[in-house]
C-alpha cells in the first residue's frame, strides 16, 4: 500500500505527519447504513512495555472527516481487528486508515494494513443488535498519548436479573486510580480493569438506558448517539464514564463487541478468549515501572505477572469471605493470596478470580495442593452479623500459570467440589495429572 502525506484529504482531522496506508469504499444501499469493519494489521518495532513505541496507531478518517482510532495491540504480529463504521447516508463513501504518528515519538517503521473487509449491517436483524447498540468510547483525557488504562475489549451480554437487558462491558488495560496494584490481583486476579459501562432495556412503553458513572453509580443514560450508538467518555481514574463532556480530544474507539457467556464463569475468562490481553495486562506493569524487583513472593508488592498462580473458583458466600493458598513440592511453606491482609480476601459470591504469588522460575508440575480457606467477613457498620456464616464452594474452574510469552498455560485444576465451609475451615485440592 502507498503512504503519503494526506494533509490536502482530511482538512482539520488530518496532520501533516499522518500518512495514508489504506483506502477502501464503503457502498451504503440505504440511510442510516452501518458496517462492521474487520482488517488485517501489523505494527512492526512496536512493544507495549516501552514508551515512545507502544504500539502502531491507526486513525480512521470517513469522507474527510475523523471517525475513531484503532490500535494494533498484536504488535509486529499480523492480527484480526474489527470495528464500526456509520451509520451513513444512502451513496458510496471513501474510508481512509492513516498512520498516526502523534502518540509514538519514537517508531519508525510504519504498520502495515493489509486488508479491509466490510460488511452492512441490518436493523431488521435482531442477532445484529448488539453491534447497532455499541458504545462508543472515549479515551480518558490525561491518558491520551500515555498508553494507561486503554479500552482492550468490548464485550455484550444478555442478562436476565433483575429484568432482561443487553449489556456492555468494557476491559481496560489497567487503572490508574482505585483499587491499588496488590489488591486488585488478590481480589480479582489481575491488573486489568473490567467496568460495565451502558445497558439497554426494552420494556413495555420506553427503552431504560443506563451506564456507570462516577463512583460506580447506575444513571440513566441522556447524552448524545450515532444512530443507536451512545457516546460515553471516561472521566475517572478507575475508568467510570459520563454521558457527557465539555472538552473531549478527538481519540474514540468503537471496537466491535464480542459475546460473553458467562454463566458458571469469572468476568476474567472473557481475557481467556484473548491471550495477548495477558501480554498487554503484564508490559504495561513494566513500563510504568509498578513491579517489584527481585521479586519477594512473601511481600504483597508485585512482581513479574508470571510469577503468580491463576486461579477461578465458583461460590455463594454468606457473612464469609475466602482467601486461597498453594503448596509446592519439596516446600513446607504456604503461599497466600492475600499476603496476610485481611483487606484481601474475596467476600463475594459467583465465579471468581485471584492470584498467588510464587517464587520465580515455578513450574506447573511444581504444584501440589490448592487450598480454599473461609474466614469471616468484616460486618458493615451498622449492619448485624450474619447467622450461621458459611461458604458453598461449588467448584474451581481453572488454575494456571503464565508461559513465557504471557499467555495462559495449561488448566492444572477442574474439579466439582460441592462443599460448605464454615469460619476457620479449609478444603485443599491437588492439581490434575500434570507431565514434566
Amino acid at each position: 500500500m502507498l503512504a503519503w502525506s494526506c494533509f490536502w484529504a482530511c482538512s482539520d482531522y488530518c496532520l501533516a505527519s499522518d500518512e495514508l496506508l489504506y483506502t477502501h469504499e464503503l457502498v451504503a444501499a440505504a440511510d442510516d447504513t452501518e458496517f462492521l469493519v474487520q482488517i488485517e494489521a501489523g505494527a512492526p518495532g512496536t512493544s507495549w512495555e516501552e514508551s515512545g513505541r507502544e504500539c502502531g496507531v491507526l486513525k480512521v478518517v470517513i469522507e474527510a472527516r475523523y471517525d475513531q482510532h484503532v490500535l494494533l495491540f498484536g504488535g509486529e504480529h499480523v492480527t484480526s481487528y474489527a470495528f464500526l463504521a456509520g451509520p451513513l447516508p444512502r451513496g458510496r463513501h471513501t474510508l481512509q486508515i492513516l498512520w498516526d504518528k502523534t502518540w509514538t515519538r519514537d517508531l519508525q517503521e510504519r504498520p502495515a494494513v493489509l486488508s479491509l473487509r466490510a460488511a452492512a449491517l441490518d436493523r431488521k436483524n435482531e442477532a445484529q443488535e448488539p453491534l447497532l447498540r455499541a458504545p462508543i468510547l472515549y479515551l480518558r483525557n490525561n491518558t491520551i498519548g500515555r498508553f494507561s488504562d486503554v479500552p482492550l475489549i468490548l464485550y455484550w451480554e444478555r442478562q436476565h436479573s433483575p429484568s432482561p437487558r443487553l449489556a456492555y462491558t468494557v476491559i481496560f488495560s489497567n487503572e490508574d486510580g482505585g483499587t491499588d496494584t496488590e489488591r486488585l490481583m488478590a481480589r480479582w486476579g489481575r491488573t486489568t480493569d473490567i467496568e460495565w459501562c451502558y445497558s439497554y432495556t426494552q420494556d413495555e412503553n420506553n427503552p431504560i438506558e443506563q451506564y456507570q458513572g462516577r463512583n460506580h453509580e447506575t444513571l440513566p443514560f441522556r447524552g448524545r448517539k450515532e444512530g443507536w450508538h451512545p457516546i460515553l467518555y471516561d472521566v475517572t481514574t478507575n475508568n467510570n464514564f459520563s454521558d457527557s463532556l465539555s472538552d473531549p480530544i478527538d481519540f474514540r474507539m468503537r471496537p466491535a463487541p464480542v459475546e460473553a457467556r458467562l454463566e458458571g464463569r469469572s468476568r476474567e475468562s472473557v481475557m481467556d478468549q484473548f491471550p495477548w490481553t495477558y501480554a498487554i495486562m503484564a508490559e504495561e506493569m513494566i513500563r510504568e515501572e509498578k513491579l517489584e524487583y527481585p521479586a519477594d513472593p512473601g511481600s504483597p508488592n508485585v512482581s513479574d505477572l508470571r510469577n503468580y498462580a491463576y486461579l477461578d473458583v465458583c461460590s455463594e458466600q454468606r457473612g464469609t469471605e475466602l482467601y486461597f493458598a498453594v503448596l509446592l513440592k519439596g516446600n513446607e511453606r504456604w503461599f497466600r493470596s492475600d499476603h496476610g491482609d485481611p483487606r484481601s480476601g474475596i467476600e463475594r459470591s459467583g465465579c471468581v478470580r485471584s492470584t498467588v504469588e510464587l517464587p520465580p522460575g515455578t513450574r506447573p508440575h511444581d504444584i501440589r495442593t490448592l487450598r480454599i480457606h473461609c474466614r469471616p467477613a468484616p460486618v458493615p457498620e451498622g449492619k448485624m452479623p450474619v447467622p450461621s456464616p458459611a461458604a458453598e464452594i461449588r467448584s474451581v474452574l481453572r488454575l494456571f500459570l503464565l508461559e513465557k510469552d504471557y499467555r495462559p498455560g495449561q488448566n492444572l485444576l477442574e474439579r466439582v467440589v460441592g462443599r460448605r465451609l464454615r469460619p476457620g475451615q479449609s478444603l485443599a485440592l491437588s492439581p490434575d495429572s500434570i507431565p514434566r
